[in-house]
């Protein structure tokens, strides 16, 4: 039986709705991918699903949803359960059992089935998740993508009819989000079960989903076949921030210069898109050269690592013999897998963490012997995980925290705070509790606690996780003014576009060395390189060779296709594929 909503309103007041009047009818077998701004109520819709909201988390509730029959709001969760299941972001606070075959089993020996039926669940669990040898494993040992396949698994244990994923692979680098990905197409391929992805990786889920379905203040505004949606109401979705994929929204720009593109063949991959111009010319224009790392124009570096070395106690080194100069005005980009050794690299330039040898130097002064209190007025830290960082009862207390405990006069704070609250898009939240912000909303809220400060070195610990493509944006060009202004960015990161896009050098890291120190181009030109630290090139860039043109930057390569799709050079095919 299908999933109905028929106008669910639902809000923590009655006056300020976070779902507003939402009808939809989702069918069985159906996969579907919900997109959408930070805040616009996508996890509140997952959460109504299997009757969180309101039976654990209460709330003013009109409207009806049923799944299978049954009446999410009033069925108990237990029972919802194995309608719905349902899959956080983070793993980790999900799983709960020492041991993999402890996690999936642990469903259904809390509805008391027989011990057979639960060995049958436990084996073919395993076995649609790709889990099977590591039943015996201990889940804390697992990989960040092998932990949410565990996590996925655990729910499949209960026979859902639904699967829900509430962004799935937000906290996984692309190594754990291709593992999952992979598996959602495989449960698409192989079972009848209804999948509801919210994620904002559009590009790496597209090709395996029905429908589209797009949240924006609360209301649905998209919901369709994808490839019918993006070509309507692509240029509508950009406009808001929303993720499209990378090859859609250049065609589309296209189409906005004049280019003949049909609905029916939008690509919305870049395989559909060589198939659709192949042998596309480059155009006769060379690219203008991205700006240059500036690292050689100047002396002295900032931040000087010589021969540093870290472990944690009993376990292998975390850093190994990191030579690395740090420069002001540089806006770099640290990539690797999870455990590569990025933040603890980040940790010691903020003093959170000690050399265990070697030389670690800010401005020519060691680091490990700086008062913690200095330390921080030249470093600003923005955490991989909001929740760790947020101390006070409102979002303005938070944002003012480290200037009133500094001393800072409060008219002063009061029209700093606001000014930033501003810029992060989060000023009509200043009287929320810093914990019941949205994901995103929280992120965002992480980097405004630095921006208030304006020290020398902003370091960013994966702080868009979790955000859609217009709030990244706007972080990234608060990030380009500091920079512009002699502030130094790092940024920890998994976002490739992010490191096309904005960095000027890219630091890659694998097995807690430094593999890679180059500027963004030469990484992604770098196979053995992406290999080693299980990285990936941006969505569009099998489109073009980069190897064959020395001037390509990849700040201008979206341009320079925009050039190439225009190109009177370029074949139409749009006749021959009708």
């Amino acid at each position: 039986m299908p999933l109905i909503a028929e106008h669910l309103t639902v809000g923590l007041q009655q006056d300020r709705p976070i779902l507003s009047d939402l009808s939809l009818r989702i069918e069985d077998g159906e996969f579907v991918l919900v997109l959408g701004s930070s805040g616009s109520g996508k996890s509140t819709f997952a959460l109504c699903l299997n009757g969180i909201v309101p039976q654990v988390i209460p709330a003013y509730y009109t409207g009806s949803l049923t799944v299978n029959g049954r009446d999410a709001s009033k069925t108990p969760v237990s029972e919802m359960a194995t309608e719905v299941g349902l899959v956080f972001q983070d793993p980790d606070a999900q799983l709960i059992a020492m041991y993999v075959e402890d996690e999936i089993v642990f469903g259904p020996e809390n509805l008391l089935l027989e011990r057979d039926e639960i060995g049958r669940r436990l084996k073919r669990s395993l076995e649609m998740v790709g889990m099977s040898e590591f039943k015996d494993v201990h889940t804390w040992s697992l990989s960040g993508g092998q932990k949410q396949r565990v996590a996925i698994g655990s729910v499949l244990s209960m026979q859902p009819s639904v699967l829900v994923l509430d962004e799935p692979t937000s906290n996984l680098d692309p190594e754990g989000s291709r593992s999952v990905f992979g598996l959602l197409a495989h449960l698409r391929r192989e079972t009848d079960m209804t999948i509801i992805a919210i994620e904002h990786k559009v590009d790496e889920l597209i090709e395996y989903v029905d429908r589209l379905l797009v949240f924006d203040q609360g209301r649905i505004i998209v919901n369709g076949p994808p490839r019918e949606m993006i070509a309507q109401y692509g240029e509508l979705l950009i406009q808001k921030g929303i993720n499209v994929p990378q090859v859609s929204e250049l065609v589309l720009e296209a189409r906005r210069h004049g280019r003949a593109v049909p609905n029916r063949v939008l690509p919305l991959t870049v395989g559909e898109a060589v198939e659709r111009w192949p042998g596309v010319p480059l155009s006769s224009t060379p690219s203008t050269p991205g700006p240059r790392s500036r690292t050689h124009q100047q002396v002295e570096p900032i931040v000087r690592f010589e021969k540093v070395w870290f472990s944690y106690p009993n376990r292998p080194p975390a850093l190994m013999d990191i030579n690395l100069e740090i420069f002001s005005g540089e806006f770099i980009a640290i990539v690797g897998q999870n455990g590569a050794g990025k933040t603890t690299l980040t940790k010691l330039m903020v003093g959170l963490l000690k050399p265990s040898r070697g030389r670690l130097t800010l401005a020519g002064e060691a680091i490990p012997q700086m008062p913690i209190e200095r330390l921080t007025e030249r470093v600003g830290y923005v955490f991989q995980y909001p929740d760790n960082q947020l101390v006070t009862d409102t979002v303005f207390d938070e944002v003012a925290f480290s200037m009133r405990i500094r001393n800072v006069p409060e008219g002063q704070v009061k029209a700093k705070v606001e000014a930033v609250l501003e810029t992060v898009e989060l000023a009509h939240q200043v009287d929320r509790h810093p914990l019941t912000l949205s994901m995103g909303e929280k992120r965002r809220l992480s980097v405004a606690t630095m921006l208030v400060l304006d020290q020398d070195i902003l370091i960013l610990d994966e702080p868009t996780m979790g955000m859609d493509r217009g709030h990244i944006i706007s972080i990234m060009k608060i990030c380009r003014r500091l920079q512009e202004r002699g502030r130094t960015i790092l940024m920890v990161t998994h976002d490739m576009r992010i490191v096309a896009d904005w960095a000027d050098r890219v630091i890659a890291m694998a097995g807690a060395q430094i593999r890679l120190d180059s500027q963004p181009r030469e990484f992604f030109l770098n196979e053995e390189i992406l290999k080693e630290t299980r990285l990936a090139q941006l969505p569009i860039c099998p489109w073009r060779d980069c190897r064959h043109d020395g001037h390509a930057r990849c700040r201008t390569c979206p341009p320079d296709f925009l050039g190439m799709l225009l190109d009177p050079r370029t074949i139409d095919h749009s006749e021959v594929l009708r």
